[in-house]
């Protein structure tokens, strides 16, 4: 049996499902690629432990001091996890899809695009963790500091974070307010435009990533140096600012696929 034939059929036996059960589906799956997100906080906090741990057994007295810092950036880390957990969360047991109006296929395309944006935290899940364990390390050599190094830290922890605030606002956009299922044109391109709108937002854990790289080793000049700190933070923040302008590219072909996809015109 050729492609086209199979892709037909699988398409009609699809259709023979409650449209309320597909949609479902479709969410669960989309819940289960949100939850990918988590690989990034696992990875940053170990490494922010790790390099505390190892702060802490160079330097005992200022123990509770990196401790500290760790567990603050640890705790900023999280916040990639915590982003999905909620995606995952609302459409467990608030889920806007199934009373959204609309093709069912671009509905359970939305669904599973709202899942997919948000792989996109891992980028600063590992970034603030490294940021994080760069700090706590910084601590341990220079306590005096800590003030200094623990507010460079969280400002490039902030940073870092972008690309999965730019993958929430995709999501919450599928979810709801959705351009794609009152738009006229194949339900089929726009079935994969919802899909590709989630796929492109992955393209943040690039950014997240190297502005956390960049956080990490702005906390540790500062430690270092504390009264160059404000050119060192200038440095950091326009450094973060260019990492960002991939993230921006992504964000800026979902919302063309979204609002103004040029692709249905030419079906």
């Amino acid at each position: 049996m050729e492609l086209p034939n199979l892709l037909y059929d699988f398409i009609n036996w699809l259709l023979t499902f409650d449209r309320k059960a597909l949609i479902l589906g479709a969410s669960a799956i989309g819940i289960g690629f949100a939850m990918i997100a988590g690989i990034g906080p696992g990875v940053g906090q170990g490494y922010a432990a790790g390099k505390a741990a190892e702060a802490v057994g160079e330097n005992l007295k200022s123990s509770k001091q990196i401790t500290m810092t760790m567990l603050l950036g640890a705790a900023v880390a999280e916040t990639s996890g915590i982003l999905a957990l909620v995606i995952g969360l609302i459409m467990l047991f608030g889920n806007p899809f199934i009373a959204m109006q609309g093709d069912t296929f671009v509905i359970m395309g939305s669904a599973i695009g709202a899942g997919l944006t948000m792989i996109a935290g891992i980028g600063p899940g590992i970034g603030q963790g490294y940021a994080a364990g760069k700090a706590a390390e910084a601590v341990g050599r220079s306590p005096r500091n800590n003030r200094h190094i623990t507010m460079v830290m969280l400002l490039g922890q902030a940073v870092a974070q972008t690309s999965g605030i730019l993958a929430l606002v995709i999501a919450l956009i599928l979810m709801y307010g959705n351009p794609m299922v009152s738009m006229e044109g194949s339900i089929y391109v726009l079935t994969a435009s919802a899909i590709g709108a989630g796929l492109s937002m992955i393209t943040g854990i690039g950014p997240g990533i190297g502005q956390g790289y960049a956080a990490g080793k702005g906390a540790e000049a500062v430690g270092k140096r504390p009264k160059h700190k404000p050119l060192i933070i200038r440095t950091m923040l326009l450094g973060q600012a260019v990492a960002q302008t991939t993230g921006i590219y992504a964000l800026i072909i979902s919302l063309v696929l979204m609002f103004a996809n040029p692709l249905l015109a030419l079906v």
